[in-house]
């Protein structure tokens, strides 16, 4: 486990340990309902929120929408954006809170109010006003990964029997390891992520493991941890050896 955490970190070189920050993140998930919500979306509050940050360069999406494949894996990839509400008798307050899976506050709008009493035009005024203070957090997404943490998530208690989705066969050359699919296999009954690759010469398994990026496996083979990733439309395994970075062509055919 730390071999494939070490490795990860060479491969991807702009992760970092430091203190988190609303930079690190590139996508954001913001509930339908907030608390103080009698209903999903209510008064276009959530939605509003969502075009906003997507604006701001964000991958964001309501929790009742259709989330991509992988999105709620791993949560400690993304944000969790919260409205707050704090009124008084006469007057509507909002604010807006980033957060991380640990339930850090990262980034907090401004609190702004509104004297309007037709309360859905006065949520909206507060809530346009508050996200105007967003602009201090001066955003712009750093490229930090998180392949490493989501690595030993899903690496834990593995079961190599789990096959899903395609099994391929594998015919090896001198210089290249080639991947044809030949057919789709049922998914495991725990419907864990998995994809089994067939050395057909020598019947060694490969198992790849998906990840929340389409082109990028995490795999195990013969205890050499690493990545199965796409560059150009051309496939690599990347592993370490002898504290090593040692890089394989792939011809895979998914």
């Amino acid at each position: 486990m730390k071999k494939i955490a070490l490795f990860l970190f060479i491969v991807f070189s702009n992760l970092s340990f430091a203190q988190a920050s609303l930079n690190d993140y590139e996508m954001a998930l913001i509930p339908s309902k907030f608390d103080f919500q009698k209903e999903d979306n209510q008064f276009r509050i959530n939605s509003t929120i969502k075009a906003f940050l997507k604006q701001k360069g964000f991958e964001v999406y309501l929790s009742n929408d259709v989330l991509p494949e992988g999105f709620t894996d791993y949560n400690c990839n993304k944000v969790f954006v919260n409205v707050v509400e704090e009124n008084s008798m006469f007057l509507t307050k909002l604010k807006v809170e980033f957060k991380d899976c640990h339930n850090v506050v990262l980034f907090t709008t401004d609190v702004a109010e509104s004297k309007i009493k037709e309360l859905g035009q006065a949520y909206n005024q507060a809530l346009l006003t508050t996200l105007k203070s967003f602009d201090k957090a001066k955003y712009k997404f750093s490229g930090k990964t998180y392949y490493d943490q989501e690595a030993q998530e899903k690496l834990k208690g593995r079961e190599v029997e789990n096959v899903s989705e395609e099994v391929t066969k594998v015919i090896k050359s001198e210089k290249e390891v080639k991947y044809e699919k030949v057919e789709k296999a049922p998914k495991p009954e725990n419907n864990q992520p998995f994809v089994k690759v067939i050395n057909k010469i020598t019947n060694e398994a490969m198992v790849l493991y998906k990840t929340t990026r389409s082109a990028i496996y995490l795999c195990d083979l013969n205890e050499k941890s690493g990545v199965v990733f796409a560059k150009n439309e051309v496939w690599f395994f990347e592993y370490l050896e002898n504290d090593k970075l040692v890089s394989e062509k792939l011809d895979i055919k998914f």
